[in-house]
Formats: structure tokens, sequence, C-alpha cells
């Protein structure tokens, strides 16, 4: 739920600073996991996702390739995504 909010909130973000007028915005969020993992079931299961899919549903007074480009600006200045998809290699302290 915070990756769609942060995305979302980006996208909202981003078209308000270019200018482009968004009418609806609706995120779907699926994950795929294999329940051995976190029900302890198997310990060579994976305890976590093996994938997570945001999908948007978005109205605006904007091209195709204009809402393209806000998801993906959302995306590339996420928080939350870039701590999904990317593991800290160290401690921040």
């Amino acid at each position: 739920m915070g990756l769609a909010s942060c995305l979302t909130a980006g996208i909202a973000a981003v078209a308000q600073y270019r200018g482009i007028q968004l009418k609806k915005v609706a995120a779907t969020i699926e994950g795929d996991m294999d329940l051995q993992g976190i029900l302890g079931i198997d310990g060579d299961v994976r305890n976590g996702f093996d994938g997570i899919r945001v999908t948007y549903d978005i109205d605006a007074d904007a091209s195709r390739e204009d809402i393209e480009a806000l998801v993906a600006q959302s995306q590339k200045r996420s928080a939350v995504f870039d701590i999904v998809t990317n593991r800290p290699t160290s401690p921040s302290r």
C-alpha cells in the first residue's frame, strides 16, 4: 500500500508541476508470494514477495506519452520504489 501511495502522490506532484490536469488516478497493486516461506513450512522458500506490480488507470488532459512520462518520473523519484527495488549496500548511519 505504501508503494502505490508514494507513486500516486508522485504522479499528482509531477502532473501539477507539468500543468497536466488529472481527472482520475486509480492504482492496483499485485504481488507474487509462496506462502510456504511466510508460514515457515519450507525454510528454503523466500519469506516475502517474489514480484510486485503496480498498474494505473489514469484519466488526464494529456497524451498517452505524457501520462507514461508522469508514471516514469514518479517511479524514478519514489523513495519507496527505490528501497523496494534497490537494497542498500550498507547502513546509512
